[in-house]
């Protein structure tokens, strides 16, 4: 129990205190919008080979947090942000070609799993609806997930070790977890566990790409 409580603590900080000065306020509401006069002055830009526009790739740190943003005014950009450790989630979010945000949410496992509330929106950045991810889980839920693999020792809860070496899928019509992780040493495992129960279905062992 004290480490599940560890993990929800870790995870309400670092959600709530990630800001990156990218997009601007409008008025008196809040709206997500790129500043465009900010990725002229810092994104690298290069023009798509026969046609007529940027696409734009700017990648900084601010506050621990790493961002990416890239993509161009013709097909919209996309915005990932990695909080610092011991986070192990990604923040993701899309645009529409004219600046305004078009959908946002959390990945966990590698951004190979949507988790928490994702929000989406229409091309004036008003909020059309948003789907609750976590509502799919069963009673074994990601956080149980993270805590099974720091009692296993392949990551650490804590100090945020090993969280870019592990992919994490869930299967909703079985409601089962898929877990890959890969050590320093590029060795393996790979877990299937039960959503409901947390028990572990299978385990495999494997070494680099030999899986």
């Amino acid at each position: 129990m004290k480490k599940q409580i560890i993990i929800l603590g870790i995870i309400a900080l670092i959600a709530g205190g990630c800001k990156v000065n990218l997009t601007k306020n409008k008025d008196t509401m809040t709206i997500d919008k790129l500043d465009f006069e900010l990725l002229e002055e810092k994104a690298q830009k290069h023009t798509v080979a026969g046609q007529n526009y940027f696409e734009y790739d700017w990648t900084f740190t601010e506050n621990g947090t790493e961002t990416r943003i890239f993509g161009n005014k013709k097909d919209g950009f996309v915005m990932t942000q990695i909080p610092p450790k011991p986070a192990f989630f990604t923040i993701y979010k899309t645009y529409y070609p004219n600046g305004f945000i078009k959908y946002k949410g959390n990945y966990f496992g590698h951004k190979t799993s949507m988790t928490g509330v994702w929000e989406y929106y229409d091309e004036h950045g008003k909020l059309t609806h948003v789907i609750n991810e976590d509502e799919k889980f069963g009673k074994f839920g990601y956080n149980e997930v993270l805590l099974f693999l720091h009692q296993q020792g392949n990551i650490n809860i804590e100090t945020g070790e090993n969280r870019e070496r592990f992919t994490l899928t869930y299967n909703v019509e079985k409601k089962q977890w898929g877990v890959d992780v890969m050590n320093v040493s590029y060795q393996g495992t790979r877990y299937l566990i039960d959503g409901e129960t947390g028990e572990v279905i299978e385990k495999k062992e494997y070494q680099g790409g030999t899986q």
